[in-house]
């Protein structure tokens, strides 16, 4: 089947996710939203940011080689009842659904998941269906009479099952969550070990990967930018110790002629946390989920990553969907109120909404606001001001 997709500016032909939709999924009993290629999720703690991005990354798991598919994926969440939503009522099965496509054309894939457990049984299936281009290639229903042990697993996992498809199989293996912990990056015991990881334990040995003349170019730009970012900066290098382990290696400008490199263990998270960002908005591939990108970061570069994002962007193909705190971030004019979507918890669990649907928000925005202003308010926790008197000690 024929691959369709955007063309990015480097001629990359790449497709994004344009529509999710969960239900009783974590903190979410419904909910539904339009995705741009640039997405921020903002709300207060315990609303549901990560849980949504985890919506994404459960995608992943199931599709990707050597993940454990369906049953890997919610045994890693601590199973079915971890996943289900508190607030679900008589519906209490899990669903996920994804649209996938381009700017030109937004609904070529759409993708349709929803499972459940019995007590002493495997989690199983109940619908699985996914389209292209609105013709069903798979449609399973728990009523079409395939065995128990058939709707523990996804088509999308089986290779006898997904080769009408593999193009789509792809793009949700190529989907990576990343959340840069600098202790991690700086540990050598992680720098070889086999597979992705999230947490950027695996960052040295993807740029070590990469061919040299790419990766030396890279570094190159990667260096400019932190000449901007982060004071005395001079030069950044990959090199192997003598154990075959790799380091990044940074000169900083200081009063002897010659300064002495510095290898990653001594960089500051800051540093780590932004070389890592900045190669992983580089690299091709799928959506990048990012987890508080501004985390180390000061206020006046966080304030650049949206401008960052969208013109990596651009070159890489790559959607980038990214949970954030950061007033810094907000106040970007780069950012359009379509590209944020607002969590708040209720009653009957978190709920969504694009800032472009709410009319008091557009109104403050063009009559001169940031977004940030605009937002922070909203998220204020009512009560607040008693934190500083609760009693917490004794």
């Amino acid at each position: 089947m024929a691959r369709a997709g955007t063309s990015s500016a480097s001629g990359k032909t790449t497709l994004r996710f344009t529509v999710v939709a969960i239900e009783n999924w974590r903190n979410f009993r419904r909910a539904e939203i339009h995705l741009s290629n640039l997405a921020f999720f903002i709300g207060a703690n315990a609303s549901g940011k990560s849980n949504l991005l985890d919506a994404f990354r459960f995608l992943h798991e199931i599709a990707a080689p050597g993940s454990g598919g369906l049953q890997g994926a919610i045994a890693r969440r601590g199973g079915v009842s971890a996943i289900r939503c508190l607030h679900a009522r008589s519906f209490s099965a899990v669903s996920l659904a994804v649209t996938v496509g381009d700017n030109d054309t937004p609904g070529i894939w759409r993708y349709e998941l929803t499972f459940n457990v019995q007590k002493g049984q495997a989690p199983a299936i109940i619908v699985e269906r996914l389209a292209h281009n609105g013709e069903d290639i798979v449609r399973r229903t728990k009523d079409h009479g395939e065995s128990a042990r058939e709707l523990t697993q996804t088509h999308l996992e089986q290779v006898s099952k997904n080769k009408d498809f593999p193009d789509f199989v792809a793009f949700l293996a190529s989907c990576r969550y990343l959340h840069v912990v600098p202790q991690i990056v700086r540990d050598r015991r992680r720098q070889n070990t086999a597979g992705d990881d999230p947490f950027g334990g695996d960052l040295l040995r993807r740029i070590k990967e990469m061919p040299q003349k790419s990766r030396v170019a890279r570094l190159k730009r990667i260096a400019r930018a932190l000449e901007i970012a982060v004071p005395q900066f001079e030069e950044l290098d990959l090199k192997d110790d003598s154990e075959g382990v790799p380091h990044l290696y940074a000169k900083y400008r200081n009063w002897r002629p010659y300064a002495t490199k510095q290898a990653e263990v001594a960089f500051s998270d800051g540093t780590l946390r932004l070389i890592g960002l900045l190669w992983s908005i580089s690299e091709k591939g799928g959506p990048l989920l990012l987890e508080e990108p501004e985390l180390s970061l000061n206020d006046a570069v966080v304030g650049e990553l949206p401008a960052m994002f969208r013109r990596v962007a651009r070159f890489s193909g790559r959607q980038i969907l990214a949970s954030t705190h950061a007033p810094a971030l907000l106040e970007s004019p780069k950012i359009g109120l379509r590209e944020v979507h607002l969590l708040t918890v209720g009653d009957n669990g978190s709920e969504v909404r694009t800032l472009a649907n709410m009319p008091q928000v557009q109104a403050q925005v063009e009559g001169g606001m940031t977004i940030a202003e605009a937002v922070l308010p909203l998220l204020r926790p009512e009560g607040i001001e008693g934190l500083a008197g609760a009693d917490v000690i004794g």
